[in-house]
């Protein structure tokens, strides 16, 4: 009863009545022809005529944690503290005290419509401010690191100053239920676009980190993920075919990740391949280039951007798939 006060009484002081003084019989009428008058005074006429030249604005989806339990994480995500940050959807832990359900629900806090305020300062294969073209999901996790990525660096701190913990069984379930519902109604999502926030602002961030399950989401069908048999067969190859700095740098910004190919192995350089790492490698994720991580990038290249390996100079022809 109370929205509709606040709906009809507008139309009511329009036509000159003061809400009360008619009879409730008679009020609906009233609203119908004060609809009907505003509508033919102020409408613009529009023919629809549906193009089907167009596409979603939603072409990535972003993987975070939120280093927060779910009270503070839900305060930070809807405005209610300092920091102008959002996400699309934010997933509680159970057994967080500061949750109160039984089961996992998750909870929408900006219209995949609508910008969220998620990703930040970001790059991926060439685009930049993801915030534009993306659906972010925060996970209530409380890994994070006890100073600002850009002062630890990828220096022997790190290791000390960041902890990680495993994400519940029940998230991982419900991320998955949830991630199927989104790429139905998001389709221009590709595998290689679901990433995490570190991948696509290595200096800054490290969410969702190296226990996240990417292989798991695989193995569900969602996401980008290598052929381990491949793996194995280039890395055999790169003893007698090894690639320079140069060259896996350039494997690594092909398929995806900023970085500058410089030759060197400079801390820019060790960021980005740390956080490819911690995606597809996560046992080891030291920063720096080795024949693994080598052979993981070609083998996801071949399955996900077969064009943008073939443009690589310089890459030996015996590691290139003759499929």
């Amino acid at each position: 009863m109370a929205v509709s006060n606040t709906i009809f009484e507008p139309f009511g002081l329009v036509l000159g009545f003061v809400k009360g003084t008619v009879p409730q019989t008679k009020s609906p009428l009233l609203t119908m022809l004060s609809c009907l008058l505003i509508t033919a005074c102020t409408s613009v006429p529009i023919v629809s005529t549906p193009s089907s030249n167009f596409n979603s604005r939603v072409n990535h989806l972003v993987i975070h944690f939120t280093s927060e339990h779910f009270e503070r994480s839900l305060a930070i995500l809807t405005g209610e503290t300092e920091r102008r940050v959002s996400a699309h959807y934010l997933i509680p832990e159970l057994g967080d005290l500061t949750y109160s359900g039984d089961t996992l629900r998750v909870y929408e806090l900006v219209s995949t419509s609508d910008r969220a305020w998620h990703a930040g300062r970001s790059y991926w294969v060439g685009k930049t401010g993801l915030n534009d073209q993306s659906i972010g999901i925060e996970i209530v996790n409380q890994s994070g690191c006890e100073k600002d990525i850009a002062t630890l660096g990828n220096s022997a701190e790190f290791a000390t100053a960041c902890t990680f913990k495993p994400f519940g069984s029940e998230q991982i379930d419900m991320l998955v239920r949830l991630l199927n519902q989104t790429l139905e109604q998001h389709p221009d999502i590709r595998p290689e676009a679901i990433v995490g926030h570190a991948d696509i602002a290595p200096t800054r961030k490290v969410d969702p980190g190296p226990l996240f399950p990417w292989k798991q989401l695989f193995d569900a069908g969602i996401g980008a993920w290598f052929d381990e048999s491949r793996v194995t067969e280039l890395v055999g190859l790169m003893s007698h075919y090894p690639l320079t700095t140069e060259q896996q740098q350039a494997l690594l910004l092909a398929y995806g990740y900023k970085v500058s190919v410089t030759g060197i192995e400079d801390e820019q350089s060790q960021l980005a391949v740390r956080a490819f790492q911690m995606h597809f490698r996560p046992a080891n994720y030291s920063g720096f280039f080795d024949e693994e991580s080598a052979a993981i990038l070609i083998s996801l290249l071949e399955r996900y951007r077969p064009y943008s390996l073939n443009k690589l100079v310089g890459l030996p022809f015996e590691l290139r798939s003759s499929n």
